[in-house]
């Protein structure tokens, strides 16, 4: 049986008004995050971010395991590492052999 994760994406805007749309497993802003900016007033005051809101989910194989929250990564039994970004196509990032075991299902 797969597994499923939901994925959550929120906006973050710089104080120079650039704004960046980010991805991530956690439905709460700052939760494993990886240090690109902080979403949150925690360390970068210049970043500002939106609430996280569901953007669909990924499906892997039954075993498969969350690495990292954000950016969000999984570890796919026998396979590897997987860029959910690269996966879901918002980044050019490496999906390796395991894009093809990791199904993207966007919400409504």
């Amino acid at each position: 049986m797969a597994e499923s994760f939901p994925i959550y994406r929120y906006e973050t805007r710089q104080e120079d008004g650039a704004t960046e749309t980010r991805y991530t497993f956690a439905p709460m802003e700052g939760v494993g995050y990886a240090g690109r900016g902080s979403p949150t007033s925690a360390g970068d005051a210049d970043t500002e971010a939106s609430e996280a809101r569901p953007a669909g989910h990924v499906e892997a194989p039954a075993g498969s395991q969350i690495i990292s929250v954000e950016p969000p990564t999984l570890e796919v039994p026998g396979r590897g590492k997987v860029d959910v970004s690269a996966v879901i196509g918002v980044t050019e990032g490496e999906t390796s052999a395991s894009s093809d075991v990791v199904r993207w299902r966007p919400a409504g």
